[in-house]
């Protein structure tokens, strides 16, 4: 518009300029002007002036017309470009409010072909990106202008071939605008000449798109006219195409943003919601996050964890060997996975899986560290319980081929000692001896029974007992036999049903185990509980009791406060002949029998001890259906005392 202004001022100045000097030359120079043409005075002096009045009138009147009509076009010209100017003012004023509101590249692209074409008064406007395959293709992605002119079968390309010679593919190859001003006589726009007439486009100009490398599209503008596109109006147009780059720049980078940031509120979700335990710690080792799940498996709440060196962690210090792994971490910079024994604040022990992995920048520096700690104590019991059903199924068909060939020749001992008894009536140290021979034998037979229900050759118990009045007696028989330094609580739930069993059997568990309890508190005394009540295995957790069938069961829990016992122990606690005892305390075959027995009743027995906290066993059987208790009632009806029925004991 300056250039406009200053042009126009330029006009009236030269057309001012231009009359005056003429009026100057002919009041100068007229004198000499007719003297030259009139050498012999011809004419008057009267006659003279005159002739040189109307002669300055006709000059001057056919100068000034000329003059008048030259600013009149240099006017029009004005007029026009500052008409073009406007809209194209106005069309990037446009353009760049559709830049503040566009949410995506695809709608920006389109709103700046339609402002081009309605506001900008072109007659076509379309973008094309440039493909990187091997013909270079251009593909259309917005347009708008003539509906029907648009080129639907548009096949061009950015190569250098007789195809690509055209604006688009010239400004892509080249990163600079294009303009044919006239599409009709530009030879290098001859393959398209004919479609672009029948749309009725005269000019054209292609400006490359272009993001922070290269260039990756193009925005073309077709007008009507020839010579459409000025100095003025390209330059502004230039610095649309720019304008454009980088809102689709802007763009582009804001749907990245919002994608990485849905990810990581996605991850975050998920690292919050899983039950895995998630620690990030900063290069120099200091912690910036706690998911709840590694809160929960460590006992601490996340603002006793979070600006804390993993060196000062509380987890830490109570799990060296995990520390152990975190520190070679940090100081190796490379990764350390691992199988630890976890204890929480509680001191309850769990089997973790961890792994300690560096995350490096594109520097190659550690910018932080992740710790992913996985709970697998259930995985490890049910690895633990397999492995002991395994060993007990070898040690079941090992103690049940003994004890059938070991009870043949205690029966071939048992009598000879008899015959030699009644042969030898008379010898009395003979007879002693024999007698001793036939008492261990006894011993013996009582021993092959124990190996008996370990590898379960008995039948299985068929009678429908209360097992609440069977646990209810044997805890009240044992009561006379319990040190005063041992309290003795029992809490039974009534009404419980039937259970399939050998009352006796039931006895001899509850009072093995009963007994083992005391021997722990022996020393320092202690709380030995006995509870009965009833547990419900849902079909959808029964994977975590192999050995059992989805319904309802009794549960047995018998717990003591004394010693406890350590893993190692655990492993082994159901081994016949294994013993923590002293030596001549005990044969080792109690827990053992144990198993046998709740084995042979179709049940399962698991026990969970910590070293200086004590022991609980956990019994579960299966309990008969509730018509067979209303057919059927069967009570156990006394007590086997430890002088009727021995209690072998570990």
């Amino acid at each position: 518009m300056k250039n406009i202004f200053v042009s126009s001022q330029l006009n009236r100045l030269m057309l001012t300029i231009g009359y005056f000097g003429i009026g100057v030359a002919w009041a100068l120079y007229s004198n000499k002007l007719f003297t030259f043409l009139l050498p012999n005075q011809e004419v008057t002096a009267g006659y003279s002036a005159e002739l040189y009045y109307w002669c300055f009138v006709i000059l001057s009147s056919g100068l000034l017309y000329l003059l008048l009509k030259c600013w009149g076009s240099s006017q029009t010209e004005s007029q026009e470009s500052l008409y073009k100017m406007k809209r194209s003012l106005k069309s990037y004023s446009e353009c760049t409010k559709a830049m503040i509101k566009a949410e995506n590249e695809m709608t920006l692209m389109k709103d700046i072909c339609r402002i081009c074409v309605e506001v900008g008064g072109h007659r076509m406007a379309w973008v094309a990106f440039a493909e990187n395959d091997s013909q270079k293709t251009l593909t259309p992605v917005a347009h708008w202008g003539e509906e029907g002119c648009f080129f639907e079968t548009f096949r061009a390309t950015w190569a250098e071939t007789e195809c690509g010679k055209g604006p688009i593919g010239t400004s892509i190859r080249t990163c600079e605008p294009v303009i044919f001003q006239n599409l009709m006589t530009n030879p290098r726009f001859e393959s398209s000449r004919e479609a672009a007439k029948k749309c009725g486009y005269a000019s054209c100009i292609s400006l490359p798109l272009r993001d922070s490398k290269d260039i990756f599209a193009a925005l073309v503008i077709f007008n009507a006219k020839p010579n459409a596109f000025d100095k003025g109006h390209t330059l502004l147009l230039e610095e649309l195409a720019e304008d454009l780059s980088y809102g689709i720049q802007i763009l582009r980078l804001k749907a990245k943003r919002k994608q990485e940031r849905e990810k990581s509120l996605m991850l975050a979700a998920v690292t919050e919601q899983t039950s895995d335990g998630v620690i990030t710690l900063d290069a120099s080792g200091k912690i910036e996050y706690l998911n709840p799940g590694f809160t929960k498996l460590c006992g601490i709440p996340t603002n006793e964890g979070i600006g804390i060196p993993i060196h000062n962690f509380e987890c830490s210090k109570r799990n060296p060997e995990f520390y152990r792994a975190v520190r070679e971490a940090l100081e190796t910079k490379t990764m350390r996975v691992g199988r630890f024994i976890n204890k929480d604040r509680a001191g309850s022990d769990h089997d973790i899986d961890a792994r300690i992995t560096p995350i490096f920048d594109k520097s190659g520096q550690v910018v932080r560290y992740i710790v992913t700690v996985r709970d697998v104590s259930q995985e490890v019991e049910l690895q633990r319980q397999l492995r002991q059903v395994q060993k007990m199924e070898a040690l079941d068909t090992l103690s049940g081929g003994i004890a059938h060939d070991f009870n043949n020749i205690l029966e071939n001992i048992m009598s000879s000692s008899e015959m030699g008894l009644v042969a030898d009536a008379d010898d009395k140290p003979v007879q002693e001896s024999l007698l001793q021979i036939f008492k261990e034998t006894l011993r013996g037979k009582e021993l092959i029974k124990s190996f008996l229900v370990i590898s379960q050759q008995r039948e299985r118990p068929q009678q429908q007992i209360k097992i609440s009045e069977v646990v209810r007696d044997s805890v009240d028989s044992l009561r006379a036999t319990i040190p005063s330094i041992i309290k003795l609580k029992k809490e039974i739930t009534p009404g419980l049903g039937l259970i399939a069993g050998d009352p006796a059997q039931i006895h001899q568990v509850i009072t093995n185990l009963c007994a083992n309890a005391t021997d722990a508190m022996q020393a320092t005394g202690g709380i030995l509980e006995v509870c009965l009540s009833k547990m419900v295995i849902p079909v959808e957790r029964i994977s975590h009791y192999p050995n059992l069938t989805p319904g309802e069961h009794v549960k047995l829990t018998i717990t003591d406060t004394g010693h406890g016992m350590d893993r190692e122990e655990l492993e082994r606690v159901f081994d016949p002949f294994y013993t923590t005892k002293f030596q001549d305390s005990g044969r080792g075959l109690g827990l053992s029998v144990v198993h046998g027995i709740i084995k042979n009743h179709d049940g399962e027995i698991s026990v969970n001890s910590i070293i200086d906290i004590g022991t609980t066993f956990v019994i579960l059987l299966p309990l008969v259906d509730t018509l067979a208790e209303q057919k059927k009632k069967v009570s156990w009806d006394g007590t086997v005392s430890h002088r009727d029925k021995p209690c072998l004991l570990g």
